[in-house]
């Protein structure tokens, strides 16, 4: 006897599977209470590796290789070990030098004034047309520096005046002055004596990559040729004695 087969219903586009309802007694499947799993359970005190006094002990068991001292100094070039460069800093602090104001009248030399100032003291290279000074000790040089337009006075053009106003005129002045400046540590009882100033005319623009030890005139003999010299400087340019009167400055 044959069995009648069972057909089964095709599902439309549009139905869905139905979701299966938990039936629990007494409460409503949507207030079912979700299961909660509980983790480990924290303990009042820390995991033993990882206290602070076992870790301590750690690493002061543990054999670290340090290197050999050695008794030779290394030489580190331009570094400087820590707390170097403030000492240097404050060394370039505690530098000096004296600024001597020169008056120049009828072609002879005097000090007129000096002031001792705080800082260091730069070198020039380059001498452009007209006057420099130097300080020297015997064959020594201490310092140079350039002048240009001392001892000319120049007179500004009038356009609206007549023919002999309306360009620059240049007058040369027969009293003048200048500021030179000595490292305060040449300046001392037994060298004060032999300090000499020099006023130079330079013929044309010089320039050197390294001012030298020499006088101006044997470095630049073709050049620069002196006008007036001062030998010997006054004890009031005394570092020591500029200092008791106040003459001390922050600025050059």
């Amino acid at each position: 006897m044959k069995k009648a087969k069972q057909t089964r219903a095709t599902r439309g586009a549009d139905e869905k599977p139905t979701k299966i309802t938990i039936a629990t007694r007494g409460v409503d499947a949507f207030e079912a209470e979700i299961p909660r799993y509980r983790g480990p359970m924290k303990t009042g005190s820390m995991p033993k590796l990882l206290k602070k006094d076992n870790i301590k002990k750690r690493f002061e068991r543990t054999n670290i290789e340090r290197p050999p001292r050695s008794a030779k100094q290394i030489n580190f070039g331009d570094q400087m070990p820590r707390g170097s460069r403030r000492d240097v800093r404050l060394g370039a602090e505690r530098q000096q030098y004296v600024r001597l104001r020169i008056r120049v009248s009828n072609g002879r030399l005097s000090v007129v004034d000096s002031h001792l100032v705080d800082g260091p003291l730069g070198q020039v290279t380059a001498f452009p047309s007209g006057n420099a000074y130097e300080v020297t000790l015997g064959d020594r040089l201490l310092h140079a520096g350039a002048l240009p337009d001392v001892g000319v006075q120049r007179s500004f053009p009038n356009p609206r005046g007549p023919r002999e106003q309306r360009g620059h005129y240049l007058t040369e002045q027969s009293v003048y002055e200048f500021m030179a400046r000595i490292p305060a540590s040449e300046v001392t009882r037994d060298t004060i004596g032999r300090i000499a100033v020099r006023l130079h005319r330079v013929k044309e623009h010089v320039r050197a990559e390294h001012v030298g030890n020499a006088p101006l005139a044997q470095q630049f003999e073709r050049n620069i040729r002196p006008v007036a010299e001062l030998v010997g400087l006054p004890e009031s340019a005394l570092p020591e004695a500029i200092d008791r009167r106040g003459g001390r400055t922050a600025k050059g």
